[in-house]
């Protein structure tokens, strides 16, 4: 297994900026091509490809997990299982790429194809009902620098430049190859007030951590007539508890695994699982905007469900 990375690229600098090094047998019968990257752009290209496409296009990913409660002194507890679909919506304009995302999960019992309604909750005993959350629109632009993501206010922030160049780890193993994003930190003060959320809220901080991880074919990467690689996609998360769950302060966390992939349309996904989230989510395949704004669970919660009794 070979790790892909900036500093393995130097040897290649002098590859066209948007393309990849590829051997010049490329029939089917050779040896799976071994990409560098060796700009930038060469990065930013490559990883637009797995994600999402190179050309106007509207992308889905489909991804089924579990959601476990991690408390101290006991196992892990396994309480419910969850179908996701993402939305990505690819638009070329000058600068680059913009991609709009959309995301819409639903809960439900292991091997169940309808929504939960509610379940006991293990942990403390108290019926709780999930929030079946939906998060989006958000925007980001790629350029050949790297993305930039769009704020709430219409401005730009982009935490990469010249000091700080924009550049994936890609790892290849024969004709696979995959590359991972990490992030972990707080994303928000927790919105809710403990004197009127007793149940709901769960610290100050809405601290998280998580890693995706896109996997996909070498010879499709490195094929300039292919705009969209195909690719498995993952999700493994840990983060405080959510709301509805009613753990209130007590000691420990949710850790969430999610596994599936990029579908080649949305006619892809089964019938059961589209009616399984178009009975919660009914607009996140329309051809328009599923929804406008800027939503996820804890600007909804708030809105959507009153404080549980004590």
């Amino acid at each position: 297994m070979t790790l892909l990375t900036r500093r393995t690229a130097l040897a290649t600098a002098g590859a066209a900026a948007t393309s990849f090094f590829v051997p010049d047998r490329a029939d089917a019968a050779s040896p799976p091509p071994r990409l560098e990257f060796p700009t930038t752009a060469s990065h930013v290209r490559a990883f637009i490809k797995i994600l999402a496409s190179l050309e106007d296009d509207t992308i889905f990913h489909m991804y089924k997990g579990t959601m476990e409660a991690v408390v101290p002194g006991s196992a892990p507890v396994r309480l419910v299982d969850s179908t996701t679909v993402i939305r990505r919506q690819v638009e070329v304009v000058p600068e680059g790429h913009r991609i709009s995302i959309w995301e819409a999960t639903v809960y439900h019992g292991q091997g169940e194809t309808e929504p939960l309604e509610s379940f006991v909750n293990p942990l403390n005993g108290r019926t709780v009902r999930p929030f079946h959350q939906r998060e989006g629109r958000g925007q980001t632009l790629w350029t050949d620098q790297g993305p930039s993501f769009l704020r709430a206010d219409g401005s730009l922030f982009s935490r990469y430049g010249p000091d700080n160049p924009f550049a994936m780890e890609w790892s290849q193993a024969g004709e696979r190859v995959w590359t991972s994003r990490y992030s972990a930190g707080v994303y928000l003060k927790h919105p809710l007030d403990p004197e009127n959320w007793p149940l709901e809220y769960s610290g100050p901080d809405l601290l998280y951590s998580e890693k995706t991880t896109s996997n996909g074919l070498a010879r499709e990467l490195a094929d300039p007539s292919i705009a969209r690689a195909s690719a498995t996609y993952s999700l493994n998360q840990s983060m405080i508890w959510w709301p509805w769950l009613l753990m209130g302060q007590r000691p420990g966390f949710l850790v969430w695994n999610t596994n599936g992939m990029k579908l080649p349309n949305r006619d892809a996904i089964s019938v059961s699982d589209r009616k399984l989230v178009e009975a919660v989510h009914p607009t996140i395949f329309d051809s328009e905007a599923p929804w406008e704004g800027r939503l996820n669970l804890w600007t909804e919660y708030p809105q959507k469900r009153t404080p549980e009794k004590v």
